[in-house]
């Protein structure tokens, strides 16, 4: 019970905390994980973005769109951010073609001196259509030049 107590009180703790999150509007870039891929981030409002990614994944090429929900961390790190997001994925494979939907959780920093943005994120995958049924190897580090503020 003790060991529940310690994992969830800061879980609730964090997803209590509510403010402005968006540190720049669009932002564009390249992501390693798996595969070779390219990232385009779009705020739409102050919290929420969208990220769409495309590239190389075990000889597969895939597209992803994924809607995320920014939040700032209890002690406010200035161009600190955690989120979460659902989407969905196409993925064009050898023995044709998979569709499904996608979860990610995951931290960013913007930094403010250089236009440049870091994030490191969780991706599962399941696919509906084709693909691989369950896939937890999603996921990745991106590196991308701040378009605009």
């Amino acid at each position: 019970m003790k060991r529940i107590l310690v994992f969830f009180i800061p879980l609730i703790f964090i997803f209590s905390q509510t403010s402005t999150a968006q540190e720049y509007s669009s932002a564009i870039g390249l992501r390693a994980g798996l595969g070779a891929n390219i990232s385009y981030k779009k705020f739409v409002g102050s919290e929420a973005a969208f990220e769409l990614i495309g590239g190389f994944n075990f000889g597969d090429v895939y597209a992803s769109l994924v809607f995320e929900k920014h939040n700032r961390f209890a002690n406010d790190i200035q161009g600190l951010t955690w989120y979460w997001g659902v989407g969905g994925s196409i993925v064009l494979e050898e023995g044709g073609v998979g569709v499904g939907g996608l979860g990610a959780i995951g931290l960013e920093y913007s930094f403010y001196d250089i236009p440049l943005n870091i994030s490191l994120d969780w991706m599962p995958h399941l696919f509906l259509i084709g693909g691989r049924n369950f896939d937890a190897r999603g996921g990745g580090l991106a590196l991308r030049y701040i378009l605009e503020r």
